[in-house]
């Protein structure tokens, strides 16, 4: 199992693009093997004093309705290149009860296990001072995905394609995204799928991650 993530991230000029993506057999070289659609609940935690995100580490618990488990990850700073975001990212399926301090020694286990030595010591050198997470998540959002299966049989890519509906709970605010993760194959094939999307409307590369942009509005908003 790979713990790299290798993702094109866009941002659409017109939210409808995202609908007419849906709705295609094909993007260029890549063509539709499947799409379905789920609703995820996101929640983000961190030491009292922020070491995480100070760390540039997030830690998230994942629910998506229907599903029994939620799926606990930690990613690292992300380098980006053209709109492509490559980290490192341990995920594990547990209780989405589980204390986060218990789901986070978990993920810190797996990370050592799966290669990921750096990123687990980014947790261990964040929690020198702040040994436990705290219980209540600091933000939450609530994400409607529609998912599109990509594939090139004849260039070995799979490409998991994301229309994203994001909300902040709490918040007057609200988003949208594209995401393009490579699954299978080389960078050539994120390439691929974005001249296909921008030929169905304009786009611009995303500035930082989901959690970054909703963190910056509660750090600016008079709501807090």
């Amino acid at each position: 199992m790979s713990n790299v993530e290798r993702e094109l991230k866009l941002v659409p000029e017109d939210p409808a693009l995202l609908d007419r993506l849906a709705q295609q057999s094909e993007l260029g070289e890549l063509e539709v093997t499947g799409r379905r659609r789920e609703v995820q609940h996101n929640s983000f935690f961190d030491t009292a004093t922020r070491r995480l995100s100070a760390a540039h580490v997030g830690f998230r618990r994942r629910t998506v309705d229907g599903e029994a488990q939620a799926t606990w990850s930690l990613k690292s700073a992300a380098k980006v290149l053209r709109g492509v975001t490559t980290r490192s990212e341990i995920e594990l399926q547990l209780d989405a009860d589980l204390a986060p301090v218990l789901a986070l020694g978990a993920l810190r286990q797996a990370a050592r296990q799966r290669g990921a030595a750096a990123l687990a010591d980014e947790i261990r050198d964040a929690l020198v001072t702040d040994r436990m997470p705290v219980g209540k998540p600091f933000l939450e959002t609530r994400t409607e995905r529609t998912i599109v299966d990509l594939q090139s049989a004849l260039r070995g890519w799979s490409v998991e394609l994301a229309l994203d509906r994001v909300t902040l709970i709490g918040h007057d605010y609200a988003e949208v995204e594209i995401e393009a993760e490579l699954k299978r194959g080389d960078e050539a094939a994120l390439d691929a799928a974005r001249t296909a999307i921008e030929a169905l409307g304009t786009v611009r590369e995303s500035d930082g991650s989901k959690l970054s942009r909703a963190m910056a509005h509660v750090a600016a908003c008079a709501c807090r």
